[in-house]
């Protein structure tokens, strides 16, 4: 029922979901929040329940009937983003609006064959991260679309969602028409108003960060290693210290990743007495900087010193 990517990502979620989908889909979940950083991961989730409570066939991940085909291609009309930016009446908003509420609260009035689901986020059109376009990579055979092109989920925050526009849809939430339920993508429950949290259940979604941020340090972040350049070295903290500052990766993830990277090139290089003793320094070098970010140092700081130094003591030939 559930595609094996995310039962494989989520495995006590999808679990979960499926038993209530295979014994009791009229007691299906008013109101959802998911937690956690992979907010990519939480909007495929949110599609995929969406998909198979209004598929009208076999609910298997290959389905292709018209409604699981909609779905996927991010234009279902009973599957609603609510974003600042997915309101028609008015793009140019930063905040998901009264009236986007008070539009919701209208429209679940009218009847509808369909299971109506609201899928409440921030979003932004723009060049996707290193971290964004990894997680889309893992998640890219599941088919779902995004509403458009450059389209980027974002967590909820009491900033975009605020209380006024939040609590505007508590009758609603609390007691909606039958087969509608609504979805809350966020970092952490405590960025949502606790009115709605209290109304939802809540499922904390882990994230992929382990995983892809290593492969983002050999593959992307770390394109140059180990013959940096001044420059280079300088290109090379300031984007990991954006990564840092997007919650792409954390920067103990990165110095922990970055040291068994060039520890694993030593090892592969020990013939090489040049290579060897560059190495060294750098496992010295990274280990200085871990000291020095557990004593509260700047990350932007101590990756430019790192760099920097990694970039003066190259001894590479």
């Amino acid at each position: 029922m559930i595609n094996k990517i995310l039962k494989n990502r989520f495995p006590f979620v999808s679990k979960y979901f499926e038993m209530l989908l295979d014994n009791d889909i009229d007691k299906f979940p008013q109101a959802i929040v998911f937690e956690g950083l992979d907010v990519i991961g939480q909007y495929m989730f949110s599609m995929e329940l969406a998909r198979i409570l209004n598929c009208n066939k076999n609910k298997e991940e290959d389905c292709d009937c018209i409604n699981c085909n909609w779905i996927r291609e991010a234009k279902h009309p009973a599957v609603n983003m609510v974003t600042p930016i997915n309101y028609k009446d008015d793009a140019s908003k930063t905040v998901i609006s009264i009236n986007q509420a008070k539009k919701i609260t209208s429209g679940l009035s009218e009847t509808s064959d369909y299971h109506r689901f609201f899928i409440f986020a921030d979003a932004r059109i723009k060049q996707k991260s290193t971290m964004e376009t990894a997680l889309i990579k893992e998640y890219k055979d599941l088919n779902f679309n995004f509403p458009e092109e450059d389209w980027v989920p974002i967590p909820l925050s009491t900033k975009i969602f605020k209380a006024e526009a939040s609590n505007s849809l508590l009758k609603s939430i609390e007691e909606p028409p039958k087969k509608t339920t609504f979805i809350f993508l966020s970092k952490n429950r405590e960025d949502i108003i606790s009115t709605i949290v209290s109304r939802s259940n809540v499922f904390k979604l882990p994230n992929l960060k382990t995983k892809i941020s290593l492969s983002d340090i050999i593959k992307n972040l770390l394109k140059s290693y180990p013959t940096y350049n001044t420059r280079e070295a300088m290109e090379a903290a300031g984007e990991i210290e954006g990564a840092i500052k997007n919650d792409d990766i954390d920067i103990y993830d990165f110095l922990n990743g970055f040291q068994e990277l060039a520890l694993s090139l030593l090892r592969n290089n020990l013939k090489d007495m040049a290579l060897t003793k560059m190495y060294e320094n750098h496992i010295r070098l990274i280990q200085r900087a871990k000291q020095r970010i557990s004593v509260s140092m700047s990350s932007k700081v101590v990756l430019e010193s790192l760099f920097l130094d990694i970039a003066v003591n190259n001894l590479a030939p």
